[in-house]
């Protein structure tokens, strides 16, 4: 999940299980929908 230490504790459980598994019955993504994900929300690593 990638998540500092203080966002993962302040999730909320309905907010954790969102973040581990897709909701049933979601279509995975499109390779341009991950993509255009990818560039707007670019890992950063300190």
């Amino acid at each position: 999940m990638r998540l500092d230490p203080k966002a993962f504790w302040a999730m909320s459980l309905a907010e954790w299980r969102a973040a581990i598994a897709p909701p049933r019955g979601a279509a995975p993504l499109a390779r341009a929908e991950l993509e255009a994900m990818m560039k707007e929300h670019p890992d950063v690593r300190p």
